[in-house]
Parts: structure tokens; C-alpha cells; sequence
């Protein structure tokens, strides 16, 4: 084949190329969330050996130390960073910080979710499956050392140990890192709560999570790990504490999702030209006019509220409005003696 100028070309294979293309843009999509996930495993253990390392006052108040770290360390890395790496901020103010945001999404439009809601999603399928990837390794390494240590054969006794307490450390199973796991809990929980509103397959795929690490969890309790020791219940209050500003997340962006102009009310504005490498900006803006976004923004307005009066109003109004019944203090008489009383020593 000879164009114009008499000179021979070859024909494109076009098919080839397209595939290829196609092909490159999935294995480049992919390898950017298990990227996260290999991210998030390494902050993992920067975060707890930093915090480790600080030494609070007792092992409770180091493991929420922990928890809250690794939870902040892994949110920004999962849920933020990929959203505030492809946002476009130049239409808000204040300009001299927004104008450093020249990604190509101005708002969550329609390619928003085809390119970074999806890997987003595809993340938290991969995180779902992590669980059963513990457990795997919770078996395998543990039994590829005793039977390394075993020289290869079957009997326990032939061991390379020279001390009782290292041979009993390689049998027993390691400890049970319960900050981990609620540092994953939080993770998922903010992610879904955040996302969930413009990506509802979100919330299917955290049930998943939760019940395969139900299910994961109670095998390594029983047959992987030493007994847990006994903890108070800073643990526990911490994570209730992290955990319900969840649900305001989820209302601010939740109505920012819902009220994007060009899905919901067909709008749309010009791009420089047809050769433009970024989306048409959103015109997108906090509106208090009445549309289908406004419950979203009364309710997160209501909550606010209510987390600022319960911050700074006074204890006293609070105790007479009810917003302090959870924090009183209950008094147990159980009509027993004094302890030294009761416990016989002689």
C-alpha cells in the first residue's frame, strides 16, 4: 500500500493495538489496588512499631494509640489520597490552596466513578478477601517452620531448638493483634460510610468483609494464636468513639455526591476544545435551595449541631436536656463486706 507521495505503508493492525491498549489499561488498573493493599501492609508496620516504640502508660491506652494511627494512616492511603490525587479544586475557593488541585475530575461526574470510583471499589473487594489470605498464612509459615525445625520428618521431638522456651514459642502460635483487626474494621466502615451514598455496591461488599472476617476470625482465635490476654475497655470505647464520625462523613459527601449537576440535573459547561485533557468543569456549589440533595444537607447541618453542643454545652443542661444519661456513673450496692472482711487469712 503507497500513500500520496508514492511511498510504501504499512497498514495498522488495528485489533492488535486495541487490545493491547485494553489489555495494558486493566493490568495498570489492577496493580493500583493491590499497590494500596501492599501499602497499606507496610504502614502497618511503620505505624504500630512507631507507636510501640512511644510507650503509653498501660497496654490498653498503647493499643487505641495503635489503632487510631494505623486507622488514619491506612484511610489516607485508601479512601483520601486517591480522590484528592485526580481532583480538579481551581473552581473553589480559597484559590492560593485549591489552585495546587489540577487532577481531571472537577466534581464526581460520570468518569469519576468509571475510573477512580472503580478502583476504589475493586480495592475493598481485594481488602474483603485479605481474611482468608491471614488465615493462609497464620497456617502455612508457622507449619513450614516447625517442620523446617523437624528436619523435614514427622516426629516433635527431633527439634534444632536448643532451650524449652524457644521450642515452646515455635508451637504456641503467635500473639493475637487485636489493634490490627480494628484498625481494618475502622478502615472499612469510613470507607463504605464515605463512598457509599454515590456507590451503594459498597455496602454489600463491607457485609462481605465483616462476615469473612467473622468466620476468619474465629478459626485463628481457636486454632492459630495464644489465648488474648485480658484488656479493659479502653479498646472498646475508643473504637465507638472513632467510629461515629462515620456517619457524618457520610452525610457531607453523601450530599455532595447527590447533588453533582451533571448527573442528577443534566448540566454542563464548555471545555477549551476537543483535544482537552481534563473533564467540563461542575459548576458545583453549596446551594441552600430546596432539590434532592437538601435532606442530606439538613440532617448533616442537625448533626453538627449536636456534636458541638454536646462538646461545649455544659454538663449541667446537658444532664437536664438527656444528652448526658449514657456518661452517668452507676452506682452497684451489692450489699457485700469490706474485701479483707471477707477473705479469710487465717
Amino acid at each position: 500500500m503507497k500513500d500520496a507521495a508514492g511511498k510504501t505503508v504499512v497498514p495498522a493492525d488495528i485489533c492488535n493495538i486495541y487490545s493491547y491498549t485494553l489489555h495494558m489499561g486493566l493490568l495498570v488498573s489492577s496493580s493500583i489496588s493491590f499497590a494500596i493493599i501492599a501499602i497499606n501492609l507496610i504502614l502497618k508496620k511503620i505505624v504500630i512499631a512507631l507507636l510501640a516504640w512511644v510507650k503509653e502508660a498501660t497496654k490498653s491506652e498503647m493499643l487505641a494509640s495503635i489503632t487510631n494511627g494505623v486507622f488514619i494512616a491506612l484511610y489516607l492511603n485508601t479512601g483520601f489520597l486517591l480522590t484528592v490525587a485526580n481532583a480538579n479544586l481551581t473552581e473553589h475557593p480559597p484559590h492560593f490552596i485549591t489552585d495546587n488541585f489540577k487532577g481531571p475530575y472537577y466534581d464526581y461526574d460520570p468518569e469519576w466513578y468509571t475510573e477512580v470510583g472503580f478502583l476504589i471499589v475493586k480495592t475493598m473487594i481485594i481488602n474483603a478477601i485479605m481474611p482468608f489470605v491471614g488465615v493462609g498464612m497464620g497456617w502455612g509459615l508457622p507449619a513450614l517452620k516447625r517442620k523446617m525445625d523437624m528436619k523435614w520428618g514427622s516426629d516433635r521431638y527431633v527439634t534444632k531448638k536448643k532451650t524449652m522456651a524457644a521450642y515452646k514459642k515455635l508451637w504456641s502460635g503467635g500473639d493475637y493483634i487485636i489493634h490490627f483487626k480494628q484498625a481494618g474494621l475502622l478502615l472499612v466502615v469510613f470507607v463504605t460510610c464515605m463512598y457509599g451514598v454515590g456507590m451503594p455496591i459498597l455496602f454489600p461488599i463491607a457485609a462481605w468483609n465483616f462476615f469473612n472476617q467473622w468466620i476468619c476470625e474465629r478459626v485463628m482465635a481457636c486454632y492459630q494464636v495464644k489465648l488474648p490476654p485480658t484488656l479493659d475497655d479502653k479498646l472498646t470505647n475508643n473504637l465507638i468513639s472513632v467510629m461515629k464520625w462515620a456517619p457524618l462523613i457520610m452525610l457531607f459527601n453523601g450530599y455532595w455526591m447527590l447533588s453533582n449537576e451533571q448527573i442528577f440535573n443534566n448540566g454542563w459547561s464548555y471545555v477549551p476544545n476537543s483535544l482537552s485533557t481534563t473533564n467540563m468543569k461542575s459548576g458545583h456549589f453549596i446551594s441552600f435551595s430546596v432539590n434532592w440533595a437538601s435532606p442530606m444537607l439538613i440532617m448533616a447541618l442537625a448533626a453538627v449541631f449536636l456534636v458541638l453542643f454536646i462538646m461545649f454545652c455544659p454538663n449541667e443542661i446537658r444532664m437536664r436536656l438527656g444528652f448526658s444519661l449514657q456518661e452517668k456513673e452507676i452506682q452497684v450496692d451489692e450489699d457485700l463486706p469490706n474485701f479483707f472482711d471477707t477473705i479469710l487469712l487465717k
